[in-house]
């Protein structure tokens, strides 16, 4: 009979560490998982404030018609480095999905294409540069439905 006692206690020690360690490993999962989702809804707002921020710059350049071209086009040209969009582009691309990269390339790409079209003397009103906000603001809008998409999944 006491070897049956020792048997079973030490199964039940066995059980007893196995469930705790399953316990500790699926807790450290979750923690993960929430640790990744928000360091990703950090970076994906740090992007967007970026790109916020070098669209307004670069409509208040497409607006100075009392400034001279060449004022306007650098005020739209330091936009993108003022606000550092490369920079937060490449932080969002290390943490988000393919797609998500993929699309904030894209946004800041159409990004680009306004602030040139700033750039090249086109004003606010002017179909080149009304045609280049408006393809940003939608890629913008592809871009936030991604990251929410991938935020969701996560």
């Amino acid at each position: 009979m006491e070897w049956t006692a020792l048997v079973g206690t030490v199964v039940g020690a066995a059980i007893g560490v196995c469930s705790t360690l399953v316990a500790d490993r699926v807790r450290w999962r979750r923690d993960t998982g929430e640790r990744d989702r928000e360091t990703l809804r950090t970076v994906s707002a740090q992007f967007l404030e970026a790109l916020t921020g070098a669209r307004d710059a670069i409509s208040d350049a497409s607006r100075s018609g009392h400034l001279p071209v060449d004022e306007r086009a650098e005020l739209a040209r330091a936009s993108i480095l003022a606000h550092g969009v490369h920079a937060k582009q490449y932080q969002l691309e290390l943490v988000a999905t393919p797609e998500v990269g993929r699309v904030a390339g894209d946004t800041a790409y159409r990004l680009l294409l306004y602030r040139d079209a700033v750039a090249a003397g086109h004003l606010r009103d002017d179909l080149e540069c009304a045609t280049a906000r408006r393809a940003f603001r939608d890629a913008r809008r592809e871009l936030m439905t991604a990251m929410r998409s991938s935020l969701a999944r996560r």
